[in-house]
């Protein structure tokens, strides 16, 4: 099981490095609040303890996979808030590039852990 968690890490380590870089190549000359890096780097960090906690579930209690994936998320949603509390508190006034490219990221992660989950379960069939 190991082994499979890291070679799922290794592609969304590759993933997230490609459109990272295409999303921080797009946005550039935009002036931001919260660092592109800052936003991958925090949904890297989250999709990498979900995905260790949705494969530890997997392989110890595999009937709580679901319920684990939906735990998960709800505690990301809680965290992305918090997160992007500085930029909801701040006195910045174009807030709409940090709100959409931390969005864009947090779906892309979010599908990225979705189709490792949904693979994971279908091996259990």
């Amino acid at each position: 099981m190991i082994k499979k968690f890291l070679i799922s890490v290794a592609y969304l380590l590759i993933i997230s490095l490609i459109i990272g870089s295409i999303h921080y190549f797009l946005i550039r000359n935009i002036e931001v609040f919260i660092p592109i890096q800052n936003i991958y780097f925090f949904n890297f960090i989250m999709t990498f303890v979900g995905l260790g906690i949705l494969y530890f579930i997997y392989d110890k209690f595999s009937d709580y996979v679901g319920y684990t994936f939906l735990g998960i998320g709800i505690i990301k949603m809680a965290l992305s808030v918090s997160f992007l509390m500085p930029l909801i508190k701040s006195a910045f006034d174009n807030k709409i590039p940090d709100t959409l490219s931390f969005f864009f990221c947090y779906f892309v992660f979010l599908i990225i852990e979705s189709v490792f989950l949904i693979k994971l379960l279908n091996k259990k069939e």
